[in-house]
Protein backbone atom coordinates (compact mmCIF):
# COMPACT_ATOMS: atom_id res chain seq x y z
CA UNK A 1 0.00 0.00 0.00
CA UNK A 2 1.16 3.31 -1.45
CA UNK A 3 1.99 5.82 1.50
CA UNK A 4 1.09 9.52 1.69
CA UNK A 5 3.53 11.58 0.30
CA UNK A 6 2.41 14.83 2.21
CA UNK A 7 2.03 14.95 6.36
CA UNK A 8 -0.39 16.79 8.50
CA UNK A 9 0.81 20.61 8.55
CA UNK A 10 2.33 20.34 5.61
CA UNK A 11 2.21 23.70 2.80
CA UNK A 12 1.24 22.23 -0.54
CA UNK A 13 0.39 23.94 -4.02
CA UNK A 14 -2.05 22.89 -6.54
CA UNK A 15 -0.74 22.36 -10.13
CA UNK A 16 -3.66 21.91 -11.63
CA UNK A 17 -7.27 24.19 -11.90
CA UNK A 18 -9.57 22.44 -8.91
CA UNK A 19 -13.05 22.33 -10.59
CA UNK A 20 -16.26 21.21 -8.81
CA UNK A 21 -17.45 18.17 -9.73
CA UNK A 22 -20.97 18.62 -8.67
CA UNK A 23 -20.59 17.34 -5.38
CA UNK A 24 -19.84 20.65 -3.14
CA UNK A 25 -22.57 22.51 -1.98
CA UNK A 26 -23.60 25.71 -3.44
CA UNK A 27 -20.91 25.28 -6.13
CA UNK A 28 -22.58 23.54 -10.10
CA UNK A 29 -20.21 20.99 -11.59
CA UNK A 30 -17.51 22.41 -13.33
CA UNK A 31 -16.90 25.85 -11.55
CA UNK A 32 -13.47 27.04 -10.74
CA UNK A 33 -12.90 26.60 -7.07
CA UNK A 34 -9.32 26.97 -6.76
CA UNK A 35 -6.73 27.88 -9.27
CA UNK A 36 -3.34 26.40 -9.66
CA UNK A 37 -0.17 27.84 -7.93
CA UNK A 38 -2.82 28.53 -4.74
CA UNK A 39 -1.11 27.29 -1.84
CA UNK A 40 -2.58 25.77 1.12
CA UNK A 41 -2.12 23.04 4.35
CA UNK A 42 -2.64 19.35 4.63
CA UNK A 43 -5.00 18.68 7.13
CA UNK A 44 -5.70 15.09 6.60
CA UNK A 45 -5.39 12.26 4.28
CA UNK A 46 -7.22 9.17 3.02
CA UNK A 47 -7.92 6.49 0.38
CA UNK A 48 -10.42 6.70 -2.62
CA UNK A 49 -11.65 3.19 -3.50
CA UNK A 50 -8.82 1.72 -1.67
CA UNK A 51 -6.08 3.07 -4.09
CA UNK A 52 -5.86 6.73 -4.43
CA UNK A 53 -4.47 9.02 -1.49
CA UNK A 54 -6.88 12.29 -1.49
CA UNK A 55 -5.63 15.21 0.86
CA UNK A 56 -8.04 17.25 2.39
CA UNK A 57 -6.19 20.82 1.75
CA UNK A 58 -7.55 24.13 4.07
CA UNK A 59 -6.29 26.65 1.53
CA UNK A 60 -6.36 29.66 4.48
CA UNK A 61 -6.47 32.54 2.46
CA UNK A 62 -10.11 31.36 0.95
CA UNK A 63 -11.11 29.51 3.92
CA UNK A 64 -11.57 27.08 1.88
CA UNK A 65 -11.26 22.94 2.03
CA UNK A 66 -11.08 20.86 -1.13
CA UNK A 67 -10.02 17.42 -1.28
CA UNK A 68 -7.18 17.02 -3.84
CA UNK A 69 -5.42 13.81 -5.12
CA UNK A 70 -1.93 13.81 -4.72
CA UNK A 71 -1.12 14.25 -8.70
CA UNK A 72 -2.89 17.43 -8.22
CA UNK A 73 -0.44 18.54 -5.88
CA UNK A 74 3.58 19.61 -5.31
CA UNK A 75 4.94 20.99 -1.97
CA UNK A 76 5.10 25.06 -1.72
CA UNK A 77 8.91 24.63 -1.50
CA UNK A 78 9.19 23.50 -4.54
CA UNK A 79 9.68 26.72 -7.33
CA UNK A 80 6.59 27.88 -9.24
CA UNK A 81 5.84 30.04 -11.94
CA UNK A 82 2.61 31.23 -12.36
CA UNK A 83 0.74 31.18 -16.01
CA UNK A 84 -0.89 34.43 -17.04
CA UNK A 85 -3.82 32.80 -19.07
CA UNK A 86 -6.58 29.80 -18.13
CA UNK A 87 -8.91 28.06 -20.45
CA UNK A 88 -11.41 30.19 -21.16
CA UNK A 89 -9.78 33.15 -21.19
CA UNK A 90 -9.46 35.82 -24.24
CA UNK A 91 -6.46 37.16 -25.33
CA UNK A 92 -4.65 39.69 -27.89
CA UNK A 93 -2.03 38.10 -30.07
CA UNK A 94 1.32 39.98 -29.67
CA UNK A 95 2.47 38.30 -33.48
CA UNK A 96 1.12 37.41 -36.61
CA UNK A 97 1.10 33.88 -36.97
CA UNK A 98 1.24 31.99 -40.20
CA UNK A 99 0.86 28.30 -40.91
CA UNK A 100 2.70 26.98 -44.48
CA UNK A 101 3.66 30.47 -45.37
CA UNK A 102 -0.33 31.54 -45.19
CA UNK A 103 -0.88 34.55 -42.69
CA UNK A 104 -3.54 32.72 -40.67
CA UNK A 105 -3.94 35.33 -38.08
CA UNK A 106 -2.47 39.34 -37.59
CA UNK A 107 -0.99 40.96 -34.51
CA UNK A 108 -3.74 42.33 -32.18
CA UNK A 109 -6.20 40.11 -33.29
CA UNK A 110 -8.13 38.43 -30.20
CA UNK A 111 -7.87 35.05 -29.44
CA UNK A 112 -9.37 32.08 -27.34
CA UNK A 113 -7.36 30.29 -24.67
CA UNK A 114 -8.32 26.37 -24.67
CA UNK A 115 -5.70 25.13 -22.34
CA UNK A 116 -2.03 25.34 -21.00
CA UNK A 117 0.89 23.16 -21.42
CA UNK A 118 3.04 23.58 -17.97
CA UNK A 119 5.65 21.06 -18.84
CA UNK A 120 7.93 22.96 -19.45
CA UNK A 121 7.59 25.67 -16.91
CA UNK A 122 10.37 28.17 -18.40
CA UNK A 123 8.90 28.05 -21.45
CA UNK A 124 4.50 27.65 -20.86
CA UNK A 125 2.34 27.37 -23.60
CA UNK A 126 -0.86 27.92 -24.49
CA UNK A 127 -3.42 26.21 -27.13
CA UNK A 128 -5.61 28.78 -28.68
CA UNK A 129 -7.78 28.77 -31.57
CA UNK A 130 -7.61 31.35 -34.16
CA UNK A 131 -10.28 30.92 -37.13
CA UNK A 132 -11.17 27.43 -36.12
CA UNK A 133 -7.91 25.84 -35.96
CA UNK A 134 -6.26 24.88 -32.59
CA UNK A 135 -2.43 26.24 -32.81
CA UNK A 136 0.13 26.14 -29.47
CA UNK A 137 2.19 29.50 -28.90
CA UNK A 138 4.23 30.62 -26.43
CA UNK A 139 3.11 32.79 -23.11
CA UNK A 140 5.31 35.89 -24.88
CA UNK A 141 2.47 35.48 -27.97
CA UNK A 142 -0.41 36.51 -25.81
CA UNK A 143 -1.04 39.65 -24.24
CA UNK A 144 -3.98 40.89 -21.88
CA UNK A 145 -6.91 42.05 -23.64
Amino acid sequence: MQLPKYEYGAKVRLVKNIRSDGTVENAAKGVLLMRRGTAGYVRQSGFFQQDTIVYQVHFIEQNTLIGCKESELISALEPWVDNQFEYGDSARLNLSLSMGGQVIAEKNDLVSVLGVNREDVSAICYRIQVNGQDVDVPERALASC
